[in-house]
Formats: structure tokens, sequence, C-alpha cells
């Protein structure tokens, strides 16, 4: 993570918590959503936690991405067993299975992207860099 003060840290992990805990609730609304019995919804919403992990990297690094995991696993388990109304968000039908573990695998490969995608300096640079053998 890049040399930051104490208060720039505090709002990324705020940002990204607040990112995954978001990005978890509409995906937990909308993983049921089918259309013409194609179940779109559930693509949509595990194509919108990998966004949402590669965002969180790009603001705080590695870390950043195991606060959103963490925060979106654990809003969509909550979401999962403790509905309003004792009403169920998250029914035993074919989409469920596919949200619930597939939401830790689309973070995995967020936290998975090669590492030059986040770096300051433009791609020439990047590319003479590694020839020489000076990396960052």
């Amino acid at each position: 993570m890049r040399s930051r003060d104490r208060s720039g840290v505090a709002v990324g992990v705020a940002a990204v918590v607040l990112l995954g805990v978001v990005v978890a609730g509409c995906g937990t609304m909308l993983h049921r959503w089918e259309l013409g019995g194609v179940p779109l919804g559930v693509v949509l919403a595990l194509l919108m936690v990998l966004v949402g992990g590669v965002v969180a990297r790009a603001l705080m690094d590695m870390g950043g991405v195991v606060l959103y995991g963490l925060a979106a696993i654990v809003t969509s388990q909550v979401m999962t067993f403790f509905g309003p109304g004792g009403d169920v968000l998250v029914p035993s039908g074919a989409p469920s299975p596919v949200w619930l573990l597939g939401l830790p695998v689309a973070v995995a490969l967020a936290a998975a992207t090669p590492r030059a995608w986040y770096a300051d300096l433009p791609a020439g640079v990047r590319h003479h860099r590694r020839r020489r053998g000076t990396h960052e």
C-alpha cells in the first residue's frame, strides 16, 4: 500500500467496506432475476462483485480486496439468514448456491489480477523497467 496519512487509510477502509456491503446487498437482491428462463441476475451480480473487487484493489491494494471480500461475504450471509420480517432473500433454488459460492470466487479473481494493472507509471515506463530488471 502506498504511504498515506492515517485519515487517508481510514477513508480507504470505510470506502472498501461500504463498497462490499452495497455490492453484496445489491447482488443478493439481483441474483434471482431471470430473463426468459436464463439466470442473468446471478451473472450480473457476480460481475458486479468482480468489478467491485478490482476497484477495492485499486484503492487499497490487497488489503482493500480482503476487507471488501469480508464485508461482502458477511453481508450476503446476514441477508441469507436474517431477512426483513422473517422473509428469505436467498431461497434454496438453483441460482442461490451459485451466488453464495461464486461471491468469494469473484473476490479471489479480483485479488489475482496482475499488479501492473494498478501501477502509477505509464505502460511504456513499466515495460522499460522490467527489461532493465528494476521492478517496483
